[in-house]
């Protein structure tokens, strides 16, 4: 259930390679409801999403209230589910695409990917494009293989989407708020236990 949330350290293939992105995003999403075990299923939750060049985080409650952070440091190939009491947990082979190229999302995502631009519009304040997407893998945001999404005309990020997975399950992603400001590195520090493996 977990590997169906679909997290990335790094940006997607074909994301855009300029400069750094950070920020800090409040995201309305049903992804997260494998950890936070919400009912009904597949309803849509609030979370804060920060983000650092590949790296991310996002701050959850589960559904008794309890406080959790999902951390995704760059590069890494194992994410941490880490509880405000300090425990934590690894959650291996996390993938989240956080961004992509506005200008041409497909590019290096397999030769069957078919992006289809759908319009030009404003999304979370930001001028945004639409595209409808076709994947031969599960590689688009959310682990999708198919769907609308949303992306910052300017730096590529994924500001919603709603398609499907390879299993026919729904994933959605609404960015509601969103700033462009530094972030800590030490923010996407995996927990302690992380480097005694």
């Amino acid at each position: 259930m977990l590997l169906l949330l679909g997290l990335a350290l790094a940006p997607a293939a074909g994301a855009q390679a300029a400069a750094p992105l950070s920020g800090t995003a409040e995201v309305l999403t049903n992804q997260l409801g494998a950890l936070t075990r919400t009912s009904p299923r597949g309803a849509m939750e609030t979370a804060q999403l920060f983000f650092r060049d590949g790296a991310l985080r996002i701050h959850f409650r589960d559904n008794a209230g309890g406080q959790y952070a999902l951390v995704l440091p760059e590069g890494a190939s194992v994410g941490w589910i880490i509880g405000a009491d300090g425990g934590s947990m690894p959650v291996p082979r996390m993938h989240w695409p956080l961004r992509f190229d506005a200008d041409a999302p497909c590019t290096g995502l397999g030769m069957f990917a078919d992006c289809q631009r759908v319009e030009n519009g404003v999304y979370a304040g930001r001028n945004a494009v639409h595209w409808r997407y076709r994947l031969p893998n599960p590689t688009g945001p959310g682990m999708t293989r198919q769907g609308n999404m949303w992306l910052d005309a300017e730096t590529g990020l994924v500001l919603s989407y709603e398609g499907r997975t390879g299993v026919g399950r729904e994933q959605r992603w609404e960015v509601r708020r969103l700033r462009y400001v530094p972030q800590p590195a030490e923010l996407f520090d995996p927990p302690p236990e992380a480097t005694a493996r």
